[in-house]
């Protein structure tokens, strides 16, 4: 079992994706700029990149952090108001158009009363025999 054409090329291609990422290489506290990012400082004791007091990282770069989340929560309430007026309209509009509100009265007052229709028939052999 030797390694194939195809698994050699995956390797080169992880050995190639490893070279060139940027979180797996340490920076160095010497060089002009460590970090590639602006926003972000070496460590010296870990060898790697981080943000810088006051950013966060946010999609692979150091962004400042945003206290003002009202905007944020406003819209979620918006939408989910929104969606919830949709779904209660699109309900209303079924049970409207299907009639379903006397469907299911019906429906009740059949098994509440728990009349059966055809109840004076009787079929089989309990009926006393016929006498001229």
């Amino acid at each position: 079992m030797g390694l194939r054409t195809v698994d050699i090329a995956a390797i080169l291609l992880n050995l190639a994706y490893c070279a060139y990422s940027e979180h797996i290489l340490s920076c160095n506290v010497s060089s002009p700029e460590p970090c590639p990012g602006e926003n972000e400082v070496c460590v010296q004791k870990t060898g790697q990149c981080v943000c810088k007091a006051g950013f966060v990282l946010v999609d692979d770069n150091c962004a400042p952090e945003s206290e003002d989340t009202s905007s944020h929560t406003a819209t979620i309430v918006i939408v989910t108001l929104f969606t919830l007026a949709l779904l209660i309209c699109g309900i209303v509009l079924v049970f409207r158009k299907y009639d379903l509100v006397n469907h299911i009265r019906q429906r009740i007052n059949m098994r509440r009363n728990n009349d059966v229709m055809y109840e004076d028939v009787m079929i089989g052999q309990d009926d006393p025999p016929l006498s001229p």
